[in-house]
Order: C-alpha cells, then sequence, then structure tokens
C-alpha cells in the first residue's frame, strides 16, 4: 500500500496500490523533504500525522480509502497489522500504524 501525498503537500493524500498488503509507505512527490507541508496534508485528510521522519496513518482512514474490498482484502490487512504490531509498529490504541517517507517520486 501506498499513500501519495501530491506535491509533498498541501495535495490530498491519496491510497494507491491497496491490494498490495505487503508494504506501507507514504510518497510524497517534492523534490525536498517538506514534513510541515506532508503533516498538514496528511491531517486535514484525517489520514495521519508525521512524527520524526515517519507517519502514524489512521488505519480507519486507510479502510476507508481503500474502497469497497472483499473479505480476503480484510484478512490480509488484519493480517498486515498484526505483523506491524509484532515490530512495534502499531500505536497503542491500535488505531494508527507506522510508516516510512519516501521523498521525490
Amino acid at each position: 500500500m501506498v499513500v501519495y501525498v501530491p506535491d509533498g503537500g498541501p495535495g490530498v493524500p491519496q491510497l494507491c496500490m491497496a491490494e498490495d498488503l505487503g508494504a506501507l509507505s507514504v510518497r510524497a512527490a517534492a523534490g525536498s523533504p517538506r514534513w510541515e507541508l506532508l503533516s498538514r496534508a496528511l491531517g486535514a485528510a484525517g489520514a495521519g500525522e508525521v512524527a520524526g521522519d515517519h507517519v502514524w496513518l489512521d488505519i480507519a482512514w486507510l479502510r476507508s480509502a481503500a474502497g469497497d474490498r472483499d473479505q480476503d482484502w480484510h484478512d490480509g490487512f488484519t493480517g498486515m497489522l498484526a505483523h506491524a504490531a509484532g515490530r512495534g509498529w502499531l500505536s497503542a490504541d491500535g488505531g494508527r500504524v507506522r510508516a516510512h517517507v519516501e521523498w521525490g517520486r
């Protein structure tokens, strides 16, 4: 899964490649890191928040942005979250998952 943020912010975040449950990242299309703009774009959409050099993505937003999916997808998404939890990449309340940021794509 990739959360794509046009211009690295202020563009509206979009979920791309929702069927790829083997990876999760944020791609910010900017030539250089613009953390403040990325933070505003994610926050305005309810998609997540910047924390240091990574992002905490809202799990409810990810599910909603993925659209209408079958049970196999939901099972796979739950498995992805379980893997993330095992790595310490799930928030304490279970509402957010950690993702790295790729700049300039």
